[in-house]
């Protein structure tokens, strides 16, 4: 799987010094690629859901979605976009 599009989050959150993306998908996230994400921080899965839903949190960013879902929000501190290039290689499966 690999990211097709990064769309600014219509969410406003630049005023608090956070930014987010949307990270569209060719595919749709599965559990194995949640997990991989989940390495990069603190990972919540709540997969009773019937949609099950992920958040993978730490100090400078927050990654969260749906499984099954074809794409994720990325919210990070200014200064701190790096992170937007680790998610995308640990949803490709590479180095993280």
């Amino acid at each position: 799987m690999k990211v097709t599009d990064r769309r600014e989050s219509i969410e406003l959150c630049t005023e608090s010094g956070w930014q987010a993306y949307d990270l569209i998908l060719d595919g749709q996230m599965d559990r194995d690629t949640i997990f991989r994400l989940g390495k990069l921080g603190d990972l919540t899965y709540l997969e009773m859901l019937k949609q099950p839903f992920y958040r993978i949190e730490q100090n400078y960013y927050m990654i969260k979605g749906l499984e099954g879902a074809d794409r994720l929000r990325v919210a990070m501190l200014t200064g701190h976009e790096e992170i937007l290039v680790r998610v995308e290689a640990a949803i490709c499966g590479g180095p993280k």
